[in-house]
């Protein structure tokens, strides 16, 4: 391939982020109760906010530990605290995997806030901060802002406000917090507003355990006569996406707002034709006893699919394989990177591979120019 790649899936981690990120940006009656880092003896230092845990500092305690997370870095042989989050180590990451722009989101822990105004402070401080991270290549570095699930108001105002600075074009709710109030009327200025301003909706892997999943029943099962052999881990887009893929066209959100444009981050792409297929055909099923008048849903879901849902992978050999179904412009590629299962340093082996079977021409819009025309890098 003779041209760079866009990643439609990076990764800023908690873990990485800088210790005074928070306290130094929330307002001060607030800071006190601000997310930081505490160290906690043997257990290592922690984020915690507002009295709750939230995981791991990589501070460079964490790194000199003995039994610790492999890491993409370790794969590259740059393991170190804190390089995510270096604007010029980061792009040096990026120039060596071959790629030009990175879609960076944020902490996928689910960071739970129970305050509603300590909690919008922490998605505001984050999102500023996200801005200055990638102030030094703003072409480059491409940041998605956090919003809120439990609150339909706050989640508007802030992307009315991301919206402004015309950097933040993206907002994102992890998969495992969304739930179907957000297709009911409280929600519906949320989506108008990202309709008329075009800031991206994406659903990303990740969150709380407060909608059950593969990862949920594993731990329930670990230390049982029947322990699990192995983990899904987050990627298992069938069992944590389905019902808040599906709500999209059920109740009506991606038709009542026909220029929303939503992306299935970190979903993975090979489930995705059959559950469409399923939706088409149970939509089909309507007419045989009702009129067209009396069915909520005027357009087929997988015409819906196909204007409005973008979808990102890593390695998914079986998604690469239905590509008639995703038609041109909805499939993006993604490194995620610095996950351990990113396919950092060595993605352009694995594109190369798993899209052998495509002609240049489509490969070149997997990895390229999908994202490009969705993010209007051009």
């Amino acid at each position: 391939m003779d041209y760079q790649k866009i990643s439609a899936d990076d990764h800023i981690d908690l873990g990485y982020l800088p210790p005074d990120l928070w306290t130094d940006r929330v307002p001060k009656a607030l800071r006190d109760r601000a997310p930081r880092v505490e160290d906690q003896g043997d257990k290592g230092e922690i984020w915690v906010c507002d009295g709750e845990s939230w995981g791991d500092y990589r501070g460079e305690r964490w790194f000199a530990r003995k039994q610790r997370s492999y890491l993409a870095l370790d794969r590259g042989g740059v393991a170190e605290a804190g390089r995510p989050v270096d604007p010029a180590k980061r792009l040096v990451d990026m120039d060596r995997d071959g790629v030009e722009a990175s879609v960076m989101f944020p902490p996928i822990l689910p960071m739970q806030v129970a305050d509603p105004v300590l909690r919008n402070a922490v998605n505001v401080a984050y999102n500023d901060w996200a801005l200055d991270f990638a102030s030094p290549s703003p072409k480059r570095l491409l940041p998605v802002a956090r919003v809120a699930p439990e609150d339909p108001v706050a989640a508007t105002n802030e992307l009315l406000r991301v919206a402004k600075t015309g950097r933040l074009q993206e907002v994102s709710f992890l998969v495992n917090d969304v739930t179907t109030s957000m297709y009911l009327e409280d929600w519906d200025p949320f989506w108008s507003a990202a309709e008329e301003t075009g800031v991206i909706v994406s659903y990303h892997v990740g969150g709380s355990d407060r909608n059950r999943s593969i990862t949920t029943l594993v731990k329930e099962m670990k230390g049982t006569s029947r322990p699990p052999a192995f983990d899904l881990g987050l990627s298992n887009g069938a069992t944590t996406f389905l019902e808040p893929f599906a709500g999209l066209f059920i109740f009506g959100t991606l038709e009542r707002h026909p220029k929303l444009k939503v992306v299935l981050a970190e979903s993975g792409t090979g489930w995705i034709p059959a559950v469409v297929q399923e939706m088409d055909l149970r939509y089909k099923r309507l007419f045989e006893t009702k009129s067209a008048s009396d069915i909520g849903l005027k357009e087929l879901p997988s015409d819906l699919f196909k204007r409005q849902v973008w979808a990102t992978y890593q390695a998914d050999f079986v998604g690469l394989q239905l590509i008639p179904f995703f038609g041109d412009g909805h499939m993006m590629w993604a490194s995620d990177y610095p996950h351990p299962d990113s396919t950092w340093p060595n993605s352009q082996a694995v594109v190369e591979q798993e899209t052998a079977h495509l002609s240049p021409d489509m490969q070149r819009k997997i990895v390229r120019d999908n994202a490009v025309a969705l993010y209007g890098l051009e």
